[in-house]
């Protein structure tokens, strides 16, 4: 499956979560981290917690996982999740974000 994002942004570092199908890049500002996450096949990112994170469905979907309760986003869809919010997400091949976390 071919990555959705255009060149540029696929010029930017890329970053290994050690999951197969997961591409992500990003970019580091002063205060978080930009990143644009594409989904080759369904991932299982594991239940994780960071500072507060908003995000834009750009492609496809995924099911968001927190405090029990599952809510499936697709492409159009903002949330933000807060700081410390232990959580697990699972992106459905072809899924694409755009997403900016705080440090």
């Amino acid at each position: 499956m071919e990555n959705i994002f255009p060149d540029i942004i696929q010029k930017l570092p890329q970053v290994d979560f050690g999951l197969d199908g997961l591409i992500v890049h990003a970019e580091e500002t002063k205060t978080g981290t930009i990143y644009f996450v594409f989904a080759t096949k369904d991932v299982d990112f594991p239940e994780h917690a960071h500072g507060e994170q908003w995000t834009t469905v750009v492609n496809g979907s995924c099911k968001f996982t927190a405090n029990g309760q599952s809510t499936i986003y697709t492409k159009g869809d903002t949330y933000t999740i807060p700081k410390d919010l232990k959580h697990q997400i699972t992106l459905f091949a072809g899924y694409a974000e755009v997403d900016y976390v705080s440090k």
